[in-house]
C-alpha cells in the first residue's frame, strides 16, 4: 500500500514539474550546450602556426658562437632576427628598444636590455645560446673536439607509448572532472528548489492537508524525493546523450575507454547528491509557509555545495590528493562533487571508492528519517517560519509548543 502510494506522489510530482516551463527551459538550454560545445571546438579556427617576430640587437664582444647557437635555439620558438648593434652608445640602443626597433637587446659580457617588461621565452633563450657558446669555447681551451663534445651532450630521445590510443588523456580526464562537477553542483540545485517550491505551494494552498489525510508525511516526502530525482536522471540521460552524440559525430577529440567507464560513478554519484539536497530542501521548505522567506533557509545548504564546488575546481586543476579533498570526499554533504573528480583525475582507489558511496547511501538514509520526523510536525505549520531552535527540537521528536 504505502510503496504504491509513493508511486502515485512520485508520478504527481513527475507529470506537474516535468511539463513546467522551468524544467523544459533548463533541459534544453543544458542540452544545447553540450551539443554546441564539441562542434564550437572542430568550427574554431586551429592556433596559428607562424613564429612571432622577434628582433634581437647584439653588440660587439658577445662570446664567440653566440649567434650561431642562438639561431639554433631560437629556431623553434620565434622568427628570430640578429641586429649587429656594433659599438652603439646605451643610450642609442634604449631609443631603439623604445621605437620598437629592437625587441631587446645583448651588450657584453652579459647583460640584456628591454624597453618596459621582460619577455621571459626570449630570455630564456639567449641564457641558453650564451651557457652553449661558453661551454663549446671552454671545449676548445681544453682541447675537446667539438663533435665529441655535442655527442656526448646530446639529448636523449625517449618514446611514448598510450595504452588507451590517447595522446591527450590528461586533458580529456580534466574535462571529464569539470563535467562531472558542473553536474553535481548544478542539479542538485536546480531540483532542490523545485522541491522546495513544490512543498511551498502545497502548504500556501493548502492542497497538503488533502494529502495527509489519505497517506503519511513520510510517505509524501518519499514521493516527491522519487519524483524529482526521476526528473533529474531524465535530464541528466538527456544531456550526456547529446554530448556522447556530438563527441562521436565531430570526433572533436579521443576519448579514452576509462572515461565511458567513469560515466556510471558519476551517475550514482550525481544521484546520491539529489536524493541528500532534495530531502535538505523539502525539510527547509517545510519550516516556511511563503516563497519570499525561502532565501532565510536556504545558506546552510548552499554552503556545502560551494565548499564542495571550489574546492572541487581546485582538485581539477590542481592536486587532487590532499588531506583536505579526501576528507570531503566522504563527507555525504560534498561527496557528490569530489568523488567524480578524483575518478576523473584517477586519485582514488576502489576501496576508498566503495567507502565514499557507503557514507553517501548512509547520509541519505539518516538524512531522509530526520526529515521525515520534522516533516510530520512541520506540514500543517503556517504563518512566521519554524525557527532553527525549534527545528532541534523537533529533530529529538519533541512536538511544537
Amino acid at each position: 500500500m504505502r510503496r504504491r502510494q509513493v508511486i502515485e506522489v512520485a508520478m504527481r510530482e513527475i507529470r506537474t514539474r516535468g511539463r513546467s516551463r522551468g524544467y523544459r527551459v533548463i533541459t534544453g538550454i543544458m542540452l544545447l550546450l553540450s551539443i554546441i560545445a564539441p562542434i564550437v571546438m572542430v568550427l574554431l579556427p586551429s592556433p596559428n602556426d607562424d613564429l612571432r617576430d622577434v628582433t634581437i640587437g647584439v653588440s660587439a664582444g658577445t662570446p664567440a658562437g653566440f649567434e650561431e647557437q642562438l639561431t639554433i635555439i631560437a629556431g623553434n620558438v620565434v622568427d628570430l632576427t640578429i641586429v649587429d648593434l656594433g659599438d652603439t652608445p646605451v643610450d642609442d640602443i634604449g631609443t631603439q628598444l623604445s621605437d620598437g626597433r629592437l625587441d631587446v637587446a645583448l651588450r657584453p659580457p652579459r647583460t640584456l636590455m628591454w624597453d618596459e617588461t621582460e619577455d621571459s621565452t626570449m630570455a630564456n633563450v639567449v641564457t641558453a645560446a650564451l651557457q652553449q657558446a661558453e661551454i663549446l669555447a671552454r671545449a676548445d681551451e681544453l682541447g675537446f673536439e667539438v663533435g665529441d663534445l655535442t655527442q656526448v651532450f646530446a639529448p636523449v630521445e625517449l618514446d611514448e607509448v598510450f595504452v588507451n590510443g590517447s595522446t591527450n588523456t590528461e586533458g580529456v580526464r580534466t574535462g571529464v572532472a569539470m563535467f562531472g562537477l558542473f553536474l553535481a553542483f548544478l542539479l542538485p540545485q536546480v531540483f532542490g528548489q523545485f522541491t522546495m517550491m513544490s512543498v511551498v505551494e502545497e502548504k500556501s494552498t493548502r492542497v497538503v492537508e488533502v494529502l495527509l489525510s489519505q497517506i503519511r508525511p513520510g510517505t509524501l516526502l518519499a514521493g516527491k524525493i522519487f519524483g524529482l530525482c526521476a526528473l533529474a536522471m531524465l535530464q541528466l540521460a538527456v544531456i550526456v546523450s547529446g554530448l556522447v552524440a556530438a563527441l562521436l559525430t565531430t570526433n572533436v577529440v579521443d576519448v579514452p575507454a576509462s572515461v565511458w567507464q567513469f560515466v556510471p560513478l558519476m551517475t550514482i554519484s550525481i544521484l546520491g547528491g539529489l536524493a541528500i539536497y532534495t530531502t535538505l530542501f523539502a525539510l527547509l521548505g517545510s519550516l516556511i509557509s511563503r516563497q519570499e522567506d525561502q532565501a532565510q533557509v536556504m545558506f546552510p545548504v548552499f554552503a556545502p555545495l560551494m565548499i564542495g564546488y571550489f574546492v572541487g575546481q581546485t582538485a581539477v586543476f590542481g592536486n587532487a590528493e590532499t588531506l583536505f579533498v579526501k576528507i570531503l570526499t566522504w563527507f555525504p554533504l560534498t561527496t557528490p562533487m569530489l568523488l567524480p573528480v578524483r575518478v576523473a583525475r584517477g586519485t582514488i582507489g576502489p576501496i576508498e571508492t566503495a567507502i565514499s558511496l557507503s557514507l553517501l547511501a548512509l547520509g541519505a538514509y539518516l538524512l531522509f528519517r530526520l526529515a521525515s520526523r520534522v516533516y510530520e510536525f512541520t506540514l500543517l505549520r503556517t504563518g512566521s517560519r519554524v525557527g532553527w531552535g525549534e527545528l532541534i527540537r523537533l529533530s529529538r521528536g519533541n512536538v511544537l509548543d
